[in-house]
């Protein structure tokens, strides 16, 4: 599986879903959304306005802290 974690800086709720997945030893790709524009409007084209916006394999499965969600990842 391929995740991806849209983010910016000064989000507690992006730190949280990192320190999640790296607890959970599933790998992924950050994109932080205040260092480079691209990722900004890759972000806004998900349709999603709070980060961080989580893909798996190019589909947004969650929007947010969402443990619950991040855990059947692992499944």
């Amino acid at each position: 599986i391929l995740i991806t974690i849209y983010t910016k800086h000064n989000c507690a709720q992006c730190q949280f879903t990192k320190l999640h997945l790296t607890n959970m030893e599933i790998p992924y790709t950050e994109k932080n959304v205040d260092t480079n524009e691209k990722f900004m409007d890759e972000a806004k084209a998900t349709g999603y306005k709070s980060m961080p916006i989580i893909l798996k394999d190019g589909q947004v499965i969650a929007s947010g802290f969402m443990p619950d969600v991040l855990n059947q990842l692992g499944e």
